[in-house]
C-alpha cells in the first residue's frame, strides 16, 4: 500500500461509529488544556477581587510576581520527570497522576490563609499541570484518526480558552454576588478541582496510545485499539495494518538512531543548529509574546489606563476570553487549508504591530494623560489577542 489516502474514511466523522467514539474520548483528553486555561484565568480573576487582596494583606508587586511565577516554578520541578512518566507508565497513568496532583494543589489553594500557603499550593498545581500537559497532547496525537490529526492537535491549544472562559465568568459571578465574603475567591478555586477529578475517574475509559503499547511490546493491544476506533473492530482492515506498520517502522528507526547519536548531535551540523535555533526561539518567544500582561495582570493593565472598577475589569476579561476562543478555534480549523507557516507568520507580524501600538498608546496616556490614548490601549488588547490566538 503506497498511500494512506486510499484506505481512510472520507465521509463525515460523526457518521462513523468508531471515529465518533474516539473523538468523545479525545474530548476528555483535550480537557487538560481547558484545565490549564482555567488555572491561568482563575489566578487573574481572583487578583481583581478586593476580598482576595484583603485576605492576603494587599500584596505588593513583588509578592504578586512570586504568586504568578509559582506555578511555572512547579512546572520546572516536574519537567525532568514528566517525559519519563509518559514513556514509562503510559500516557493515561501519567495524565491521571497529574490530574490527581492538581486536585490536591487546588484544594490547598482554596484553603490558603497566607502568601506562603498560597505559593506552595501554586507550586503543587504547576507540578501536576506539567505531568498532565506533557502526556495529554501525546495521547491526542497518537490516538487521533489520521485525517483529523492536524486540526484536533491544533484544537488542543485552542481548548485552553474553554477553561479561561468558564473561569472568567465564574469569578465575575462570585465577585458580583459574594461581595465582602472570602468565598468570592475560594469558590472559583474549589471548582477548579472538578474537571481534574472527572479526568481521574473517566480517563480509564479512554484507550491507551497505540504507539506506547507497541513500544512496550503489547502489539496485540495496540492493534485492538486501532481496529476498534479506526476501523470499527475490523482487525484485518488495511488502515489498521498500515498504521501499525508505520508505528513499528518509526519506533525501529528511533531505536537505531538512538544507538549512534546523542543530544550533542543536535548541534554538530549547521542544519541541526539552525533547526535548534528555530525550536528554541519558538518556545522562548511564545512565552515572551506579551500575552502574560493581560493573562496574569489584567487589573494592573487596566488600572494603568484609568479603569479601576473590579466588576468592569472582570466583565472585560470574560468577554475577551470568548473572543480569543472563537479566533483560536477558527485558526485551528484552517491549519490544513492555509498551512502552519502562513498562520504562524501572520500571527507574529500582527503581534509586533498591535503590541507596538499598544505600548505607544500606553506611553502617551502615562506622559500626557490623553484619554484618547487610554481608549486606544483598550482597543488594542482584543486586536493583539486576535493575532496571538492565531
Amino acid at each position: 500500500m503506497e498511500n494512506i489516502a486510499d484506505v481512510v474514511w472520507t465521509g463525515p466523522w460523526w457518521k462513523n461509529r468508531g471515529i465518533r467514539n474516539l473523538n468523545f474520548c479525545i474530548a476528555l483528553v483535550l480537557m487538560t488544556s481547558a484545565i490549564n486555561g482555567y488555572d491561568s484565568s482563575v489566578l487573574n480573576g481572583i487578583q481583581i477581587m478586593p476580598e482576595w487582596e484583603n485576605d492576603f494583606k494587599q500584596p505588593n508587586s513583588t509578592t504578586r510576581g512570586m504568586i504568578v511565577a509559582a506555578q511555572t516554578f512547579g512546572a520546572l520541578i516536574g519537567l525532568p520527570f514528566a517525559p519519563l512518566l509518559s514513556d514509562g507508565i503510559g500516557r493515561r497513568k501519567a495524565l491521571c497522576l497529574g490530574s490527581a496532583i492538581m486536585c490536591g494543589g487546588v484544594i490547598l489553594q482554596a484553603m490558603a490563609t497566607g502568601v506562603v500557603h498560597f505559593v506552595a499550593s501554586r507550586i503543587l498545581v504547576g507540578i501536576g499541570l506539567c505531568f498532565a500537559t506533557n502526556s495529554a497532547p501525546l495521547l491526542v496525537t497518537e490516538l487521533a484518526y489520521p485525517t483529523q490529526r492536524a486540526p484536533i492537535t491544533a484544537m488542543y491549544n485552542s481548548s485552553w480558552y474553554i477553561g479561561s472562559i468558564i473561569s472568567a465568568w465564574i469569578t465575575y459571578a462570585t465577585l458580583k454576588t459574594l461581595q465582602g465574603s472570602t468565598w468570592a475567591w475560594r469558590i472559583p478555586s474549589i471548582l477548579q478541582a472538578c474537571p481534574s477529578l472527572v479526568q481521574c475517574i473517566l480517563i480509564w475509559f479512554v484507550p491507551e496510545s497505540p504507539r506506547w503499547l507497541v513500544s512496550k511490546g503489547r502489539d496485540g493491544e495496540a492493534i485492538a485499539v486501532l481496529a476498534k476506533y479506526h476501523a470499527n473492530n475490523r482487525e484485518r482492515d488495511p488502515l489498521v495494518y498500515f498504521t501499525y506498520g508505520q508505528i513499528r517502522e518509526a519506533l525501529s528507526i528511533e531505536r537505531e538512531v538512538s544507538k549512534s547519536s546523542s543530544y550533542l548531535q543536535l548541534f554538530k551540523t549547521p542544519g541541526n543548529r539552525r533547526r535548534m535555533r528555530i525550536v528554541l526561539a519558538i518556545g522562548f518567544f511564545s512565552q515572551w509574546s506579551g500575552n502574560g500582561l493581560v493573562s496574569y495582570y489584567i487589573k494592573q493593565v487596566f488600572a494603568g489606563v484609568g479603569v479601576t472598577d473590579g466588576s468592569t475589569v472582570s466583565l472585560i476579561n470574560g468577554a475577551l476570553q470568548i473572543w480569543n476562543f472563537f479566533v483560536a478555534i477558527t485558526a485551528a480549523l484552517l491549519v490544513d487549508k492555509i498551512g502552519r507557516r502562513p498562520l504562524f507568520l501572520t500571527s507574529n507580524a500582527g503581534m509586533l504591530v498591535t503590541f507596538g501600538m499598544w505600548t505607544l498608546a500606553a506611553a502617551l496616556f502615562n506622559t500626557r494623560g490623553d484619554r484618547g490614548a487610554a481608549n486606544a490601549v483598550i482597543a488594542m488588547i482584543p486586536l493583539f489577542y486576535l493575532t496571538y490566538s492565531i
